[in-house]
């Protein structure tokens, strides 16, 4: 990863939010897509050998994290499985459930050994991020957000309590996804973002609990901006331990960013995956141009796509126009 190590690379580096479009160049049926670690990452592989990116990343499912602790999970044909029913109604149901075996549970398997094969292909070659949610973002997926929300707005002293709960199953396979060969983790918090929750929220439960949760990762970790807004909140997600990058939402500002951050974080972004359906492919490059003019001299920096996965009915000349921005941009300097 030059630009976590600060080297000149030929050009800026590119990540593309594409585990679901892996099945379209494959035809791998969705189910088998999601449930056969060999079938998403031949996926991957058909991403790598078309669009050329500089990482590739495990399974974007975070249904799959709600199903490990009871919820019920439910297929699509476009789309990755999503939760259809909760394992339990409220934050304090929620304490009550038995926490996944990160070693044992079929889904969270079926994540481990997804980065286990594509670490094992591409070992000291491509970058494998492993796609996870901080502990106050699983609550949604367990309870789901009214639920949470609720606790979090009147009842703080049950939601601490859930949080510490969840917290060591999420630094378990935390662990667990790096040991299987992740090289970074990237993860969201949108429920310590002031976008969604108050101030007091985020002062006295989302800042403290997301601070104690990465403090248990070891290794590098890349905050994602969940779909909500995170340039005017980046200042309540630094300082976090083990936090190297930040993937900003689309169509944020990555100079201003940068200023923010000063230098050293890398900074990913600023193009909405689902949107390049419904762009032509010259559209396409003019983001891209803007994008990688906002980011200017900056080493630190990866041209990504965010929010959630690239739609299966993207034509494949508008990905390709990521990877010929890129190409044109040329060697980054030292």
């Amino acid at each position: 990863m030059a630009a976590l190590q600060d080297q000149p690379a030929d050009r800026p580096l590119l990540l593309l939010n594409a585990g679901l479009y892996g099945a379209k160049l494959t035809g791998a049926s969705l189910k088998d897509h999601y449930r056969d670690p060999a079938v998403y990452v031949e996926g991957q592989v058909a991403i790598l050998e078309t669009f050329s990116p500089d990482f590739l990343i495990s399974p974007f499912v975070l249904a799959g994290l709600g199903e490990a602790f009871g919820s019920r999970v439910t297929s699509s044909l476009r789309q990755p499985p999503n939760v259809a029913a909760f394992a339990a109604e409220s934050a304090e149901a929620a304490l009550r459930l038995p926490l996944p075996d990160v070693d044992s549970h079929p889904g969270i398997l079926y994540l481990r050994e997804s980065i286990r094969l594509l670490a094992g292909r591409y070992a000291g070659r491509v970058p494998v991020i492993g796609l996870l949610v901080s502990p106050l973002d699983l609550p949604p997926l367990i309870i789901g957000l009214e639920a949470w929300l609720d606790a979090l707005l009147f009842q703080p002293e049950v939601a601490r309590a859930l949080l510490d709960r969840l917290t060591p199953f999420f630094a378990a396979l935390g662990k667990a996804m790096l040991g299987d060969g992740a090289t970074a983790l990237a993860l969201t918090a949108n429920l310590t973002n002031r976008f969604i929750v108050p101030e007091r929220v985020v002062e006295t439960l989302g800042r403290p609990a997301l601070r104690e949760a990465l403090a248990e990762i070891p290794g590098p970790v890349i905050l994602h901006h969940g779909g909500c807004p995170l340039l005017p909140h980046l200042g309540d997600f630094m300082g976090h331990p083990n936090v190297v990058g930040y993937v900003l939402d689309a169509g944020e500002d990555l100079g201003e960013a940068r200023r923010v951050l000063g230098a050293g974080p890398l900074l990913l972004g600023n193009l909405s995956g689902p949107d390049l359906a419904g762009l032509r492919p010259d559209e396409v490059g003019v983001l891209c141009d803007r994008a990688l003019a906002q980011r200017g001299p900056d080493q630190q920096f990866a041209l990504a796509t965010c929010c959630a996965d690239i739609p299966l009915d993207t034509p494949p000349e508008c990905i390709e126009a990521l990877t010929d921005a890129v190409c044109r941009a040329g060697r980054v300097p030292a």
